[in-house]
């Protein structure tokens, strides 16, 4: 069958009048997800622009008459942006190359060592998914407190480290890994780490990529941990920082400073767009 004809209509019921309507539909509801999705960012840039006075006016007034572009020199000054660039990417870093070292050994496990009640541990795995982060939030934070861990990026990596999405999706990508490349790669002598790195993390380098750029975007957002855990402002990251600050800065510099704040992952998005596989995460 080909491909260009599968869907919910053929070739020619799409060229109809019933069909054409149809795209016309679809376009415009498109259309309305794309401008709820892009407001806020177009909101946050364009209030940078304004004065304070000018932001919190009734109405909406994107594009100032005057555009106030030193707002943002400003707030990159004034809010010491630079600084909580390292914190937050020193933060969120630590945090992606935590979770995918723990989580690519977690499944290597499972799929090469094929432990003792291997499906039961995956459920396992499973099931904490559905469990809301904010349950064990308090347990979590006695535990780094007892470790003498608050106040430092370790008490932030820790829990980072453990994800059980990214486990269950590595394992089965490692899943479909050829077997015969391990035998050949016993006979030749190699050990199971010789393995994992030069078979098993080069062939699945396009999840990890993905799988990266997943969690750096919700680190770089994480609010509530870092908040708990770093307490010094020195350490704090952008969006503690900026949080703690809102009430010390004019309106206009705190959105041109969100708007900032916004950029990487941004990118990091639009990058794992281009990248992400074709046919999709599962496990």
């Amino acid at each position: 069958m080909n491909n260009a004809n599968r869907g919910i209509m053929s070739n020619a019921e799409w060229r109809s009048p019933f069909g054409r309507l149809i795209i016309f539909f679809y376009l415009i509801v498109l259309i309305l997800i794309s401008i709820v999705v892009i407001f806020p960012f177009v909101f946050s840039f364009t209030a940078g622009l304004h004065n304070s006075i000018d932001v919190v006016k009734p109405g909406i007034h994107l594009w100032p008459a005057k555009p106030l572009w030193g707002n943002y020199l400003d707030a990159w000054n004034r809010f010491a942006m630079s600084r909580l660039f390292i914190n937050t990417i020193i933060a969120a870093g630590g945090g992606v190359l935590a979770q995918m070292a723990v989580s690519s050994l977690a499944a290597y496990s499972l799929s090469r060592l094929n432990p003792i009640g291997k499906n039961l541990i995956r459920a396992i795995l499973l099931i904490t998914m559905a469990v809301p982060g904010i349950v064990y939030l308090v347990p979590r934070y006695v535990v780094v407190a007892n470790m003498g861990f608050l106040n430092s990026y370790v008490g932030l990596w820790i829990p980072y480290a453990a994800s059980s999405f990214m486990i269950l999706v590595l394992n089965s990508a490692f899943d479909q890994i050829p077997r015969d490349l391990y035998e050949a790669a016993e006979i030749d002598g190699a050990s199971e780490i010789r393995m994992f790195l030069n078979i098993t993390l080069p062939l699945s380098s396009s999840v990890l990529l993905v799988l990266g750029l997943f969690a750096f975007i919700g680190f770089w957002g994480d609010f509530l941990w870092p908040f708990l855990v770093l307490r010094e402002s020195e350490l704090q990251t952008i969006s503690v920082r900026l949080y703690t600050l809102t009430r010390g800065f004019p309106l206009n510099l705190y959105m041109a400073a969100s708007f900032i704040a916004m950029i990487p992952p941004s990118i990091a998005a639009f990058y794992l767009q281009q990248h992400a596989p074709k046919g999709g995460l599962t496990f």
